[in-house]
């Protein structure tokens, strides 16, 4: 098969920050989201539709099943461009990478974007069923 050199052509990301400080109040797509529209306007794509993006995030909420598609919705991008998640400890910006690059190199697409996200500020936390189900009865008793 044969293949060609791929680039990385440039990036942005947000500070470092520790945990629950700046960013205590900040969700993991919104922090996503900030980069990615930074990203968009440095490299002028508002409107353009690139071949894939792959984002990623450490710890994902269920709330968060259509992280990348909903990022890439609110960035600028053409809302026609393709998204995907992915999830994986310590890694998800390389993964994403390495991803994209291979799409690239084998002529799967054009261009596109990588990235990931970590933030100990907006951990999913989850409950046991019986507690969720106590939450629920809260809102709407369970009928005898």
């Amino acid at each position: 098969m044969k293949t060609r050199t791929t680039y990385v052509v440039g990036g942005v990301r947000i500070p470092f920050m520790k945990s629950m400080t700046a960013y205590r109040d900040v969700t993991t797509p919104e922090l996503m989201t900030a980069s990615l529209k930074s990203l968009v306007e440095r490299y002028n794509l508002k409107g353009k539709v690139v071949g894939d993006v792959a984002l990623g995030a450490l710890m994902q909420s269920s709330a968060n099943w259509n992280f990348a598609r909903e990022v890439v919705q609110a960035s600028g991008l053409h809302p026609n461009t393709p998204a995907y998640n992915v999830q994986r400890a310590c890694g998800t910006s390389l993964e994403t990478t390495i991803q994209i690059a291979h799409k690239i190199s084998s002529y799967q697409i054009e261009s596109g974007i990588a990235g990931g996200v970590d933030s100990n500020s907006d951990l999913p936390i989850m409950v046991t069923r019986s507690f969720s189900q106590k939450l629920v009865a809260l809102v709407i008793p369970p009928k005898n």
